[in-house]
C-alpha cells in the first residue's frame, strides 16, 4: 500500500490530506499559521499534531503558494531557471527555484521555494514533490477543448487572483495579481479581457475558486462582457488546486 501525504502551503493555513493508493484515507487537516512565525516553522509544528506525529509516508506532494513565471518548454533550460527567476521576482534570491513541467501546454513554471520548508518537507518523506499551487488548475484547463470561443479564467485564491488564457494548448496571458479589494479584482480582469483583444459579445470570462467579493465581480463584469461563467466549488472543504491535484489521474 502506496501512503502519500498532500501539504498545501497557503497564505494563512496549511492544509494536509493523507491518502492510500491514491484515496484519501481521513479527512484533511487544517492548521491555520501563527502570524510572526515563517512558514518551515509553521510546517514543523503541524507535523507534531496527533494526526500526523508518528505516521510515515512513501511520498510528499507539496502545493505552495509562492511566485511563479512561465518559460516555452522549447526555450527552457534548466541551468537558467535560477537566474530568469531572480530577474524577474526581488527577495527570493535566497530561495531554492524549483520547476515543473506542463506538458499539455508546452510550458515549464518556474517558482521559489524556502530552503527551510523544503528541509522540514524532505525530514518526514524519502520522496517529495514540489509544486505551485496553480500547477493542477492550469493542467486540469489545459486539457479542456478549445472552441471558437476564447475564455479568460481568473481563479481566486490566498488573496489573490490568477488570470490567464490558453489558446491552441498554449498560454496566451498568465499574471497574478492582488485580489484583496474587489474593484482592483474587476480592473485586472476587465484590463486582461481588453488587452487580448477579447470580444464582448463573443468571449467569456470564467471565475474560479473562492473569494468572499465573489457576487460582486460576477456582477460587474457582467455590465461590460456578456457571458461571465461562476464555476461552482468542486469540493467545500478543499482549495480547488488541492481538490484538482487529488483527483487527476497521473502515471
Amino acid at each position: 500500500m502506496k501512503r502519500e501525504l498532500c501539504i498545501r502551503i497557503g497564505r494563512s493555513a496549511l492544509i494536509f490530506q493523507p491518502t492510500e493508493n491514491g484515496v484519501a484515507s481521513n479527512p484533511p487537516l487544517v492548521v491555520e499559521m501563527l502570524g510572526g512565525v515563517s512558514p518551515s516553522a509553521n510546517l514543523r509544528t503541524a507535523f507534531k499534531h496527533p494526526q500526523l506525529d508518528g505516521m510515515s509516508f512513501d511520498r510528499c506532494t507539496v502545493l505552495t503558494d509562492s511566485p511563479t513565471m512561465l518559460v516555452p518548454d522549447d526555450e527552457f533550460r534548466p541551468e537558467d531557471a535560477a537566474t530568469l527567476f531572480d530577474h524577474c521576482f526581488t527577495g527570493h534570491e535566497r530561495d531554492n527555484k524549483r520547476h515543473a513541467a506542463l506538458e499539455t501546454l508546452h510550458a515549464v513554471v518556474i517558482f521559489a521555494l524556502d530552503k527551510d520548508l523544503e528541509t522540514v518537507v524532505c525530514d518526514h518523506a524519502p520522496d517529495a514533490l514540489f509544486l505551485p499551487v496553480c500547477h493542477p488548475v492550469w493542467e486540469h484547463f489545459g486539457r479542456q477543448a478549445s472552441g471558437p470561443r476564447q475564455r479568460l479564467h481568473g481563479y481566486f485564491h490566498d488573496g489573490k487572483v490568477d488570470v490567464f488564457c490558453l489558446s491552441g494548448n498554449r498560454f496566451k496571458f498568465c499574471n497574478t495579481f492582488s485580489a484583496t479589494h474587489s474593484h482592483d479584482a474587476l480592473y485586472f480582469l476587465l484590463s486582461a479581457f481588453s488587452q487580448l483583444g477579447m470580444q464582448a459579445t463573443r468571449d467569456e470570462v470564467v471565475l474560479i475558486g473562492s473569494t468572499p467579493h465573489q457576487q460582486w465581480i460576477s456582477d460587474n463584469l457582467s455590465k461590460y462582457v456578456e457571458r461571465v461563467v461562476t464555476e461552482p466549488p468542486s469540493d467545500k472543504t478543499l482549495p480547488l488546486d488541492l481538490f484538482l491535484h487529488l483527483n487527476t489521474s497521473r502515471p
